[in-house]
């Protein structure tokens, strides 16, 4: 199963690609346009960080079968624009302070572990336990 992960749609946007639950690429946007992307605008697909993730993952899009984006997602044709993009894929849209309690959590060695994350707030919510 290929999954592709895209967060950060507010500011630093990012991607990552998952191969059979491994993680096999991760790219932020800024980092291969050498720009931040906080000006970017809220529903901009970090088109240049897919690219990257899904040549290092070495598949195409038509091969991902899951797309898990990362909230807050703008109110606009966004979701077209995955569909579009990624036609066979399933489109999970995950809460943001879950996704950085699954990052920490799933890369580390425990099977079970209470998660508790803080930061500023970029789905108007600042922590999740």
């Amino acid at each position: 199963m290929i999954i592709l992960g895209i967060g950060g749609l507010a500011g630093d946007a990012a991607c990552a690609v998952l191969k059979d639950g491994e993680l096999v690429a991760a790219v932020e946007e800024s980092k291969l346009i050498r720009r931040r992307t906080h000006t970017g605008g809220l529903g901009h697909l970090p088109e240049h960080a897919i690219a990257a993730c899904l040549s290092l993952a070495g598949c195409k899009p038509q091969e991902v079968d899951a797309v898990a984006v990362v909230r807050p997602i703008p109110d606009t044709d966004f979701h077209l624009k995955l569909r579009t993009r990624f036609p066979a894929s399933r489109i999970v849209v995950l809460e943001h302070q879950l996704a950085h309690a699954a990052s920490a959590f799933y890369a580390s060695p425990f099977e079970e572990a209470t998660v508790l994350t803080l930061d500023r707030g970029s789905d108007f919510r600042s922590g999740s336990r």
